[in-house]
């Protein structure tokens, strides 16, 4: 593939990435989607392909991870992942080109050591607060050092060279957009999953398998709705895929409130099916922003902050969504009324974050014309960051 430049030279101006962080922006190799598929019919159908591969995950998961806790035992969940990352690493390196940066970034260590230790804290903190007071020293301060690790995050990347986290493409009203969809539908649908597995087993006495089972038909219709958007991405925007999406994911979760302590093993069903075909829509969505955004400029990048979204929705999600129910109903021969009146606001929860997303996704990935990005020409690959695009 061609080498990329590492300066925008002079096409820098006020309001540039250059101008407004002071010096040369290195362009990542694009990821393999972007690097291998135009943009255009092909890109879409990979996309949808992608999508719909990310379904199929949702819908084996659940089964295969009960047969393996009731078969072996629950550790097993963890080690079958081995074999299959491994076969996944020579199939990558048999048959995924090669998209390598000629002049890579250097790895931001504080960065990365400063966000990890917000994060991990600030989850500790609301899980200890939920379980021991919030009062409680140990609650307390980890929350004091979540809170000054997150500060301190946002001030070196301010001033390293080399963030992990660019501040500039935080300029991008359409990037930002993007993360913000990505965390919520991660800190609602799939966060709320810890606790709808819960309540099958422990409310309705459901074994692995049939927990699995019974999530089966929603992560179906995820997989085939997935796998349906290459056309749909052709007559609808992607910020209307997205907003409605997450707004269907929302109805879904409140269909779920229906559940009671004495309720049948079908009762989230009707839910599930309209979120994770909601979710379907999304991830497809989701990629074609990400790529459209930053195909020129750090898509390697991005994709992984969109990546890093997704993953922090859902542990933040988990510890939050926690709180809702009481630390004692989570065990086995707690009160089951309790679980179902605390899950009922968990979902509650989880519905108004998946709102907020549709919100995000209606104001900040609608284009708006009239600031409409700047690329290079089709020769070339050096670009023009706007300060705000859509």
């Amino acid at each position: 593939m061609r080498p990329r430049t590492d300066d925008l030279g002079p096409r820098s101006r006020p309001g540039s990435a250059r101008h407004r962080w002071g010096g040369p922006v290195r362009l990542l190799a694009r990821p393999p989607l972007a690097d291998v598929f135009d943009r255009g019919r092909a890109r879409a159908s990979a996309l949808a392909a992608y999508g719909a591969t990310i379904g199929g995950a949702f819908a084996v998961g659940p089964l295969v991870g009960g047969l393996l806790t009731e078969l072996l035992d629950w550790r097993a969940i963890f080690f079958v992942n081995v074999p299959i990352g491994l076969v996944t690493l020579l199939l990558t390196l048999r048959w995924v080109p090669e998209s390598r940066d000629p002049r890579p970034r250097a790895a931001d260590v504080p960065g990365q050591l400063l966000a990890a230790v917000g994060l991990a804290a600030f989850v500790f903190a609301v899980l200890r607060g939920h379980e021991i007071g919030w009062s409680d020293a140990q609650a307390v301060i980890a929350f004091v050092l979540a809170v000054g690790a997150l500060v301190a995050f946002v001030a070196h990347e301010m001033r390293t060279a080399e963030p992990m986290l660019p501040p500039y493409l935080l300029a991008n009203r359409a990037f930002v957009g993007a993360q913000v969809a990505a965390f919520a539908i991660s800190a609602s649908l799939f966060a709320v999953f810890v606790y709808t597995t819960l309540y099958l087993q422990n409310v309705l006495l459901l074994s692995p398998v049939q927990a699995g089972l019974v999530y089966l038909p929603a992560t179906v219709a995820m997989f085939v709705v997935a796998g349906a958007t290459a056309k749909l991405d052709r007559v609808v925007p992607a910020w209307v895929s997205l907003s409605c999406s997450l707004a269907l994911v929302a109805v879904g979760l409140l269909m779920m409130t229906v559940a009671e302590a004495d309720s049948s093993k079908y009762v989230l069903l009707p839910g599930l099916v309209v979120a994770c075909a909601a979710a379907g829509v999304f991830n497809p969505a989701m990629s074609g922003i990400v790529l459209g955004e930053s195909t020129a400029a750090h898509s390697g990048l991005a994709a992984g902050i969109n990546d890093a979204f997704r993953q922090t929705g859902i542990a933040v999600g988990v510890a939050v969504l926690g709180m809702f129910l009481p630390a004692e109903s989570l065990l086995p021969g707690g009160s089951p009324q309790d679980f179902v009146s605390g899950l009922q606001g968990a979902l509650v929860a989880a519905a108004f974050v998946a709102v907020l997303g549709t919100v995000v996704c209606a104001v900040c990935l609608r284009p708006r014309p009239q600031t409409a990005p700047v690329f290079g020409d089709a020769e070339s690959d050096t670009v023009e960051l706007p300060a705000v695009t859509g």
